[in-house]
């Protein structure tokens, strides 16, 4: 059965074809079209041959550089990360340090979802996550991004986050951990990865937005070894039974209640 971003998109290109457009300039176009959304850009870039989306993706970093509006340049940087142009990452790389921290912000989630994560990618997230002189929602966006890298050296890094002050950080550097270590467990397990998540297990602190660390801590574990997958599905039950349980263990419990699926099956680098 096809998605709704492959109809939309099949849709979008019998319009421009029946009004006599080519094929391949339907696609430029339904790449550059603002209103038609990250997804649907992104697949029609895709679907451009080689040298077409790579000259596509080149125009569109040049945009997204000069663009200052925060919606405007994540959407550019979903189109970007949604093209799988692997072209892209040395732009995005120059982005993390632009003077604009919304394009930084930007930059760094569209190099955690350029499939695959490629090392020089990796390495600059983590260089991003390090950088205390960044802005925080970079770093948080870099912790975010380096979970779908599986990059086993960005494990020492992550552990030393769990030791600051803002709770946003640690929360993150957990949910990092536990999409590496998720990796790891299908290529020798790292019990590095799971002492540091045991740590945190005490840490009852809340990030705004989303649940405690602890809580995460626990439902990242549960990817990682059997004994906690047990203590998830109690802790779920128990809160979901729980007339007193607080709005975040709620959405927490509601969340990691449902049946868990596999992170993204990405090349080992």
């Amino acid at each position: 059965m096809r998605s709704a971003p492959d109809l939309s998109l099949a849709r979008a290109v019998q319009k421009y074809e029946l009004s006599g457009i080519s094929l391949g300039s339907a696609l430029r176009t339904i790449v550059f079209d603002q209103s038609a959304g990250g997804l649907m850009r992104g697949s029609a870039g895709q679907l451009l041959p080689v040298g077409d989306r790579r000259r596509a993706i080149a125009s569109l970093l040049d945009l997204f550089f000069k663009q200052t509006d925060k919606i405007e340049l994540s959407e550019t940087a979903f189109t970007i990360e949604q093209s799988g142009e692997q072209s892209a990452v040395p732009r995005l790389v120059e982005a993390l340090y632009d003077v604009n921290p919304e394009r930084r912000q930007a930059a760094a989630r569209a190099l955690g979802w350029l499939w695959p994560v490629s090392p020089r990618a990796a390495k600059a997230l983590i260089r991003a996550l390090l950088d205390k002189t960044q802005p925080q929602p970079v770093r948080e966006e870099a912790a975010e991004s380096l979970a779908y890298s599986h990059y086993s050296p960005a494990i020492v890094p992550l552990v030393s986050v769990l030791d600051e002050h803002d709770v946003r950080m640690r929360f993150w550097a957990v949910f990092a951990l536990g999409g590496i270590g998720q990796w790891r467990v299908h290529h020798g397990a790292d019990a590095g990865v799971v002492e540091a998540l045991e740590r945190m297990l005490p840490d009852r602190e809340v990030a705004p937005g989303w649940w405690s660390v602890g809580r995460e801590a626990l439902a990242m574990l549960s990817d990682l070894d059997a004994q906690y997958r047990a203590k998830l599905d109690a802790e779920t039950r128990r809160l979901l039974g729980d007339p007193n349980s607080s709005s975040e263990d709620l959405r927490w419990a509601e969340g990691y209640s449902l049946p868990r699926t596999n992170w993204p099956a990405i090349e080992s680098i």
